[in-house]
């Protein structure tokens, strides 16, 4: 069992890559900013955290917990990104659940981060809808059972965001990362996030609000034979590997 909790206060400022101006965005523009690399990194539980935060303003506290669970609140804070997954992003089924408590600006969704690009996997979303941000609608993917929008964002000097944009919010279910990562590449995304991505986690993220969470991630694998099963339980202590038996 790990434990770990990450504090940012208003009085700690942490550098952030400013998003480039761009009219098409107006005032929504912090909600697509470029990261750097996390503030907070590493193995927790078999699973691979990361937390990054802008500073410089509010709250945020980051809490890891068992397993695939973590917590964070956050108090009119500034950007930040939290959250619990793989050191690697692969075309992975993941399975999530847990309270997702909305502020006006708050996202959850399986997040990928590379130096080339993010990509979102929005499941969740307070007030603020960011493909209204001034993204390029790419049409629609059905994945699990429901339907997303796609979008893509250019940031500017090669670095492009990928949306999808789920119809009907939701704080629990599963998300077949392949569909989504597929079609993104089918759109000419530049870089594969199941190839490139320095890390896949369940993410919270919020701007400027106020809020909390407390969500459990897993991957499921479909495996019939148990004693096979059992053997991969064995690697558990591995970040990047932590299974569910359907």
């Amino acid at each position: 069992m790990s434990f770990t909790s990450v504090v940012v206060a208003a009085a700690v400022a942490l550098g952030a890559i400013a998003a480039p101006a761009d009219p098409q965005l107006g005032s929504a523009a912090h909600n697509l900013v470029k990261r750097t690399t996390p503030n907070s990194s590493g193995c927790s539980d078999g699973f691979w955290y990361q937390f990054w935060s802008e500073g410089g303003g509010g709250q945020v506290t980051y809490t890891n917990k068992a397993g695939g669970e973590y917590s964070v609140t956050w108090n009119n804070c500034k950007d930040f990104t939290s959250g619990k997954g793989w050191r690697n992003a692969t075309g992975r089924t993941i399975k999530y659940s847990g309270s997702f408590s909305l502020g006006s600006n708050s996202y959850l969704a399986v997040y990928t981060w590379s130096q080339r690009g993010e990509t979102y996997i929005l499941e969740n979303y307070g007030g603020y809808n960011p493909g209204t941000a001034g993204g390029q609608h790419k049409g629609t993917l059905t994945s699990d059972g429901r339907t997303y929008d796609i979008y893509r964002v250019d940031r500017g000097n090669g670095y492009m965001q990928f949306w999808s944009i789920r119809q009907g919010k939701r704080s629990s279910g599963i998300v077949t990362t392949k569909n989504h990562y597929d079609k993104y590449n089918s759109l000419g995304l530049v870089f594969d996030p199941a190839k490139n991505a320095t890390y896949q986690i369940l993410s919270t993220e919020g701007y400027g609000s106020t809020g909390n969470a407390d969500l459990t991630v897993a991957e499921i694998l479909n495996i019939q034979m148990k004693t096979f099963y059992g053997y991969l339980l064995s690697f558990q202590a591995r970040c990047g590997l932590n299974i569910t038996l359907l």
